[in-house]
């Protein structure tokens, strides 16, 4: 009995490592360890930290050898810093033809 316990529990870690996994490759390295640390701390019952979650999913990517498979997440700084320019230009139109007109 306590060996088909241990099966089924290892059958239910292999699943979610699995489809953390599947998440990673597919959606990203945030959504994958969302999902693993929220399964294992339903599985366990024990709170596991965010960081501990990250460290497994790191591990488990790393071991498989998908680490540089998984989806950087898009930087939007650019689209930031082109806001601020562009603001910035508006303000200094405004003020010079506010002044032209004094």
């Amino acid at each position: 009995m306590l060996e088909q316990s241990t099966t089924t529990t290892g059958s239910i870690y292999s699943a979610i490592e699995e489809k953390t996994i599947d998440l990673c490759l597919r959606k990203g390295m945030i959504e994958g360890i969302k999902y693993y640390w929220k399964e294992k701390n339903q599985q366990t019952g024990i709170r596991q930290s965010l960081r501990l979650a990250k460290e497994d999913v790191e591990t488990l990517l790393r071991t498989r050898g998908l680490r540089d498979a998984v989806r950087q997440p898009k930087n939007k700084t650019w689209l930031v810093m082109v806001g601020i320019i562009l603001l910035s230009i508006a303000v200094a139109i405004y003020f010079y033809f506010r002044a032209q007109v004094h």
